[in-house]
Formats: C-alpha cells, structure tokens, sequence
C-alpha cells in the first residue's frame, strides 16, 4: 500500500512539474535563442521580439478561459485537445526551420506556431494546479503546490543549458522537434491522475456567465494588441493610441457592470482575493527583462549574463523548496515568510538603482538577481499556497494563479516598457531612461508593501476590536 501512494505520489509531482514547467521551457528556448531565429527569418533580432509578444498573449488568453473550459469532468478532453495542438505547433516549427520555404511563409507559420502553441501549452498549469486541489489533506496540498511553483524556475534553469549544450549542436530545428514530445509525455501521464472516476464538482451547477467572460478575452486581446503596437510603433503613435484607447472603454464599461454580473449575495474569498492581487503586484517588477537589457547595453559578456540567470534560478528554486518545508512544518510562519519574501524583493529592486554606477562585471549584478529570485520564490510559494487553501471551493480563485502569475509579468514587461519609452521622449538618455524604470520597480514592491501592512493593520485592529467587546460582555 505504501509503494503504491508512493508512486502516485511520484506520478502527480511529476504531472504537477510537467503542468507548469513545458511551458516556462519554450518560452525560455525562444528568449536565449532569439539571435538564431533572427537568422532563420532573415529579420532583425528586435523583430524576433514579436515571437514573444504572440507567446505570451496566448498564454495569458488560454489562462483567462482556463477556469470556464476546465473541470473535473472535461480535464481529461481538455489535456488532451491541449496536448495534441501544443505538440503539433512545436513540431511545425521544427519542420518548418527544416525546409525552410519563402520568407512570408516562414514568419507566417512560426508566428502562428508560436501563438497557437503559447495558447495550448498554457492549460497544463491549471490542470496541474485542479490535481492538486482534488487532494484530500492541507499537507499534501502544499507539498504540491510548492513542487508547481518550483517548476517554472527550475524550466528557466534547464532551458538556457538545453539551448546552450543541445539545441546549437543538434540545431534549433530539431531541438522544436525534440521539445514537441514534451506535451505528449504530459498527456501519458493525464489518466493516471483524472482517471475518469471523479464526479462533477460538488453543488449546484451553474451556467457560465458568457457575457462577462467574452468581455473580459476581449478586454485582454486589446491589451495586447495595444501592448503589441507599443513595442513596435512606439507609445505615441497613433495606432497605439487608439488601440489603448479601445482597452479603456472594453475596461470601463466591465467596471460599470460588475454590480450586475456579480450578485449582491455572492460570497467571495476576500483573502485569497487580496493575496492574488499582492502576487500580481510583485510579479510586475520582476520580470527581469529590463535588467538584462541595461547589462547587455552596459557590454557586460554574455558569460555574465547567463550565469546571472543560472544563479538567480537556482536561489528562487532553492527558496521555494525551503518555504514549502517550512509552511508543511510549521504553517503559522506564512505571514512572516511572506514579510521577509517582500523585503528580500524590495532589497534586490533598490539594488537595480546602482548598476549605473557600477563596472561591467561586480559582484552587485549577481547578488540583486539571487535576492530578487529567491523574494519571488518565498512570496509565490506563500501565496499561491494560502490563496487556494482561502478560496472556499471557488474553482476560478483556485485555478486563477497561473494567470496571475502570467499576467502580471505581461503587465510589468508592458508597463516598464511605456516608462522608458515615456522617460527617451522627455529627452533623457538611455542609461536615465534605464534608471527611470529601476525606480518604477522600486515603488511597485512598495506598494504591495503597503497594502500588505495596512491588511496587517486592519486586521489586528479587528480583532483587538472584537477582544474589547468580549471583554465588555463579560
């Protein structure tokens, strides 16, 4: 009996690692491997940034549908349509950098490629994270969930190795070939875990409200193509003016809406509500990507830079496996880990603030990744873990971490990228512009700190409240 809880321990962790780590893998591949697909399309390397855009808007939409298309009852038919379409888009880019047709169709089907297969890949978290809330026991959840958080560091500490040591020897090609069984070995692994036993979720079955949620893909497919035309157009062209535009009135007329949409009895998870809205504050200032880019123009080596990632990935997995021991241990310590998590953030943020006054390779550039990684990986690792075990059964609380997670390092890149570009058209040189977003980084982790002291405030002001007038009663 033991061997075998043993084993499917054993097959759900690696389930759990797969779900959310394939797709941290590719999106890691195409960002280290950027120069070569440049060379491929025979388009500049800034160009190939477009690759990302599509990656990542597809992620970010499959995530918003992710808690309407699943349940326990269509996981299975879910994994496998995602598998099969993410494994083919992979495979098409393989094949296609194989034969290499025409310029127009190349960049036609690797763009596609690439969004299709941002799309379909994006499912495997939250039906990794639907594995882990059908465990019975708090323990066994955490334990999980920390091996969930713990897989898109561990994908960003494998991929920049693969691309480096496998895929320049067995060309890119291939390597997409290779990187296309990935989801197949994941959709292997889909019976052992929703074996077709498991009922509908418990209570009343109600219908999607369809209205709200086709606002809300909307709402996002603006955002990013609003986001897109910046990158490419600049912030005050006015396609992306009219493009921002378009987001804010999609945005506001929701807003204007909610009351309806929501009913006045409807009973809502407020912590991990206000937990969710903490993690996407911090994801938006570490996404790392302004970073890099003020290294590289800076001519610190490519060796450096590589090596800063490695390191950084290997403190943030090294956090989340630490924290999770801790919360199995002794689960009173989540409110302390997640103030020390957001001061490790707020430190290595601060830190960014004097690279401009430093050489090409010091030993700040290393330190301020590690400390940055590891306050993500503590805060994630908390938070994740104590807005599922809040969410009261709500299934789009707990499947909506993925998406968080994903869309606010979406709308950090995109807010970081409108303060630069705002920051060269006041007339500031680019090492300023640099140091402009640095500051932006900055005041983001202080104001999720802040609004994580005041919830502290508030709440022992309650209960010192709720104290008085027990004592009183008495």
């Amino acid at each position: 009996m033991k061997q075998f809880i043993a084993i499917q321990t054993l097959i759900l962790s690696l389930f759990v690692l797969l779900g959310n780590g394939i797709r941290s893998i590719s999106t890691m591949s195409l960002a280290v491997s950027q120069g070569e697909f440049a060379s491929f399309l025979n388009i500049s390397v800034e160009k190939t940034d477009i690759l990302v855009e599509v990656l990542l808007g597809g992620a970010v939409i499959a995530l918003a549908l992710a808690p309407f298309a699943i349940s326990m009852k269509r996981a299975r038919r879910v994994a496998t349509f995602s598998a099969f379409l993410a494994s083919a888009c992979y495979g098409a880019i393989g094949i296609t950098m194989h034969i290499d047709p025409s310029l127009d169709l190349r960049e036609m089907i690797v763009v596609a490629s690439f969004a299709f297969g941002g799309f379909a890949v994006a499912f495997f978290a939250p039906l990794a994270q639907l594995s882990i809330a059908m465990l019975d026991g708090e323990r066994k959840r955490a334990i999980l969930t920390t091996v969930w958080t713990a897989a898109q560091p561990i994908a960003f500490l494998i991929a920049p190795q693969l691309v480096r040591y496998v895929a320049f020897d067995i060309g890119t090609g291939n390597y997409f070939l290779i990187l296309a069984a990935l989801p197949l070995l994941f959709l292997a692994i889909v019976p052992f875990v929703f074996d077709g036993k498991q009922i509908e979720e418990t209570g009343v079955r109600s219908s999607v409200p369809w209205k709200p949620v086709v606002l809300f893909i909307l709402a996002i497919m603006a955002f990013e193509a609003w986001t897109t035309s910046n990158s490419f157009a600049g912030i005050d062209s006015v396609i992306s003016l009219s493009l921002m535009a378009v987001f804010l009135v999609i945005a506001g007329f929701m807003l204007s809406q909610r009351r309806k949409w929501v009913p006045r009895d409807t009973k809502l998870p407020s912590t991990a509500i206000f937990l969710l809205v903490v993690l996407f504050l911090l994801e938006i200032p570490t996404t790392g990507l302004y970073e890099t880019a003020y290294l590289l123009r800076h001519l610190c080596s490519s060796d450096l830079i590589t090596d800063r990632a490695t390191m950084g990935a290997a403190s943030q997995i090294a956090a989340v496996f630490a924290s999770g021991a801790i919360l199995a241990r002794w689960p009173s310590m989540r409110n302390s880990l997640l103030g020390l998590a957001i001061l490790l953030l707020l430190t290595g943020a601060v830190a960014t603030v004097f690279y401009r006054y430093q050489g090409t390779d010091v030993p700040l550039f290393y330190v301020s990744k590690m400390v940055s990684a590891a306050g993500m990986g503590m805060a994630t690792t908390v938070i994740v873990a104590a807005a599922v075990a809040a969410s009261a059964g709500n299934k789009l609380v707990m499947l909506a971490p993925a998406f968080v997670i994903m869309f606010g390092t979406e709308v950090g890149i995109e807010i970081m990228e409108i303060v630069f570009q705002s920051a060269k058209l006041a007339g500031m040189d680019v090492t300023t512009a640099y140091q402009a977003v640095f500051f932006a980084q900055v005041a983001a982790v202080i104001l999720a700190l802040g609004l994580t002291v005041n919830r502290v405030l508030v709440h022992l002001m309650t209960e010192r409240g709720k104290g008085a007038q027990a004592m009183s009663a008495a």
